[in-house]
């Protein structure tokens, strides 16, 4: 599927502020990372240990948690599995409420999750390919407001 740069600019750097502001409420130091290079969104550091995050946002179907959120699975854009073999987590934020659902890309990338669908909704046209988990194998964190809850971990 065509890239759809308005959707971009609207949702990357939101996102990835989001998920940096949950990262370092974690205690976690976000490397610097002075332009888009289109890949990893964020290389962070805790206690010597570098992990590496994908930042995402959704809207129209606002959740808090794992009791809202209405589908069955999680869709994750399957264009993102090249970098499966980098090990890195897979955040997914909702614009209505800042609730956040994550998934490691060991659990995301495999073959019984993945699919081919047609989409025609927000600027999106034509078909793409989706691996979805679900929902039962994602921790979800919410309470933005209340500094941060994870209201499921499987």
């Amino acid at each position: 599927m065509k890239f759809v740069k308005e959707s971009y600019d609207k949702h990357n750097d939101w996102a990835i502020e989001k998920v940096s502001q949950y990262l370092k409420h974690r205690g976690y130091i976000i490397h610097d990372k002075s332009e888009e290079d289109f890949g990893i969104d964020i290389v962070a550091e805790k206690d010597g240990k570098i992990i590496n995050v994908e930042a995402e946002a959704k809207e129209e179907y606002p959740w808090h948690d794992i009791e809202t959120f209405k589908f069955p699975t999680v869709s994750f854009l399957a264009r993102k599995s090249k970098w499966k073999d980098t090990n890195f987590w897979y955040f997914i934020v909702c614009r209505e409420t800042e609730a956040m659902l994550v998934c490691n890309s060991d659990v995301i990338f495999r073959e019984e999750y993945l699919e081919r669908i047609h989409i025609n909704k927000g600027g999106r046209k034509g078909g793409d390919s989706f691996y979805r988990v679900p929902k039962e194998l994602l921790m979800f964190i919410s309470g933005y407001d209340k500094g941060y809850e994870t209201s499921y971990r499987p």
